[in-house]
């Protein structure tokens, strides 16, 4: 099961349409894209329990502006550090194959909430499909 299925378990079990907003499913797979790169970092064959992206997140505020350059930055650190992101990547890929769009009518708080759920739903991921 790829990573997405979660993201649509979260759409089938919503009562009124939130997850299935398209720049809510772009913070929840940056905010997975961002654990995958932590997790990833710690192990790195470049720099063995490298912190760094974890640490420059931990310093950013999570809003709708912010997610190109968190987006960047993980990228970097993915290239950098030469990590070994289960399903080559797919988080990545999954976060930039969703469109841009209009983001009227969703919060910052919002974009928040939905960026954690990506975070937290990959550490689930990757508890459900260890090696």
């Amino acid at each position: 099961m790829g990573f997405e299925a979660y993201l649509e378990k979260r759409i089938d079990q919503e009562k009124q349409e939130f997850f299935s907003r398209t720049p809510i499913q772009r913070a929840y797979y940056i905010g997975a894209y961002a654990r995958a790169v932590i997790q990833s970092s710690y192990m790195s064959e470049v720099s063995e329990k490298n912190t760094t992206f974890k640490q420059w997140l931990s310093n950013q505020l999570i809003n709708y502006k912010n997610l190109d350059r968190i987006f960047q930055r993980a990228f970097e650190f993915e290239q950098k550090l030469k990590l070994k992101i289960k399903n080559d990547s797919e988080v990545r890929v999954l976060a930039h194959n969703v469109p841009y769009s209009e983001i009227k009518g969703v919060s910052n708080a919002k974009i928040s909430f939905a960026f954690v759920c990506g975070f937290d739903d990959y550490k689930q991921y990757q508890i459900d499909n260890k090696e």
